[in-house]
């Protein structure tokens, strides 16, 4: 069978057997791209390599493109920022292949699943995945599902090693025509020649598991640090709340992908989140004219494109009295470390009781951070304060963990930003700054 009708049989089957991810489905192009080892989206574009569709049988396809569809439903085109695009795409299959897999789907072979994963974000994934990086700089991926990450095909003949087509001499048939063709009209370029160079960056390519990369928006918002709320989001947050209600009708939307679209729809705003907003809304943006911004040049208007944003050094103050948990700074040490990998900042660390007993500081190169907590017994908010008062510091932000439970507050508001991070619920509220609940 050609890849191309293959690949809208699958569509076909996809919208019958469920509505949720045919309707999403619809939504983008596809397009032949025999670079990319299987397929790849950027929340626009489907593209597929037709060697491999000919490769799975049509159960797999559809695990393939509802794979695929996922990633810009969870708008994982969009978060990527600066983290390494690899083990983002193997974070995002974590997140998302238990769902296909408790739905019904049949994922290709090699594809990446870890019940420890199971309900997580694909942040929470990367920063676990980059602690379990080896010596070599390799990360360790968990359980990967026996099979090759990459299927070997031959295309000068058409014959490619892995699974078969679905049984029948007829499909068989239809797809060594068909493979022939495409030996025959693509030449030089389904030759050993044509591809030799691109083995080597398809084997370090964005798709470990081989069941669809996420590549980065090509709009101006993309994940590289521009604006949030775009009409490419809105427009999917419409298209899924549409796909949602019309398997509900059909009575076809599991627990798992229910709890997703929910989650997507409504967020509720934790702590994380809240924090994530605190310290981005520090950071400083640099434009650039060039290139322009695309968005505006079919206005014939031309504007500065958002370039890199820039975030200051960040000051966290740690209450150790005795009251956080190692496994509740362990919980916002992986948080900092997120937004180490978003932002190329400093991080400067203050243990504190009565007085500060300890100081740490971090950058990208230190990540995962591991905080060693100094000191114990009694609270005094005001020498963290004061310190940075003494040595002239100028932080895009203080953050204080804490549990409140202490009174002794600076007498003066600082210039910069305050966020208290509050352990427990209670204690007293802060004269000043934001507070959030860490829970």
């Amino acid at each position: 069978m050609k890849a191309e009708r293959k690949l809208l049989k699958a569509r076909a089957e996809l919208i019958l057997k469920h509505p949720f991810f045919g309707s999403l489905c619809l939504r983008m192009t596809p397009v032949e791209d025999k670079t990319c080892p299987s397929a790849w989206t950027d929340g626009k574009t489907l593209a597929y390599n037709p060697h491999y569709i000919n490769t799975i049988p049509i159960e797999q396809v559809l695990g393939l493109l509802a794979h695929t569809i996922m990633h810009p439903a969870c708008q994982h085109h969009k978060r990527r920022g600066e983290r390494d695009e690899r083990v983002w795409n193997m974070a995002c299959d974590h997140s998302i292949n238990w769902i296909l897999l408790e739905t019904g789907f049949e994922l290709p072979p090699g594809y990446l699943d870890d019940e420890k994963y199971h309900g997580k974000t694909a942040e929470e994934i990367y920063t676990k995945l980059i602690k379990e990086f080896d010596q070599e700089g390799n990360p360790e991926t968990g359980k990967q599902q026996d099979g090759p990450k990459r299927l070997d095909v031959e295309y000068e003949d058409g014959k490619g090693e892995g699974n078969d087509l679905e049984s029948g001499d007829d499909e068989k048939q239809d797809q060594t025509g068909s493979d022939d063709e495409d030996s025959q009209s693509d030449g030089d370029d389904s030759g050993e020649s044509g591809d030799s160079e691109g083995e080597d960056e398809q084997n370090q390519s964005g798709d470990p598991g081989g069941t669809g990369e996420v590549r980065d928006s090509s709009d101006d918002s993309d994940s590289g640090g521009g604006e949030k709320g775009s009409e490419t989001d809105k427009d999917w947050m419409l298209a899924l709340a549409q796909a949602a209600n019309l398997a509900r009708e059909t009575g076809d939307l599991p627990g798992g992908l229910q709890r997703l679209v929910d989650k997507l729809l409504y967020p509720k705003l934790d702590w994380r989140e809240l924090l994530d907003r605190f310290i981005s809304a520090r950071a400083r943006n640099d434009y650039s004219w060039t290139p322009p911004s695309r968005r505006h040049l079919h206005m014939d208007l031309y504007l500065p494109s958002l370039s890199t944003e820039q975030l200051p050094e960040i000051i966290l103050a740690v209450d150790t009295s005795g009251s956080i948990t190692p496994e509740e700074l362990e919980q916002f040490g992986t948080e900092l470390s997120s937004i180490l990998e978003l932002y190329n900042t400093t991080v400067r660390v203050f243990w504190c009781d009565l007085d500060i007993s300890g100081e740490q500081i971090f950058n990208r190169e230190d990540l995962p951070l591991e905080l060693k907590p100094e000191g114990g017994g009694g609270t005094d908010f005001r020498p963290v304060f004061e310190r940075i008062d003494k040595e002239n510091l100028f932080p895009a932000c203080l953050v204080y963990l804490s549990d409140m439970e202490c009174n002794k507050f600076p007498k003066n508001e600082p210039d910069y930003p305050v966020l208290w991070a509050r352990i427990g619920g209670n204690g007293y509220p802060p004269p000043f700054g934001d507070l959030i609940d860490v829970c």
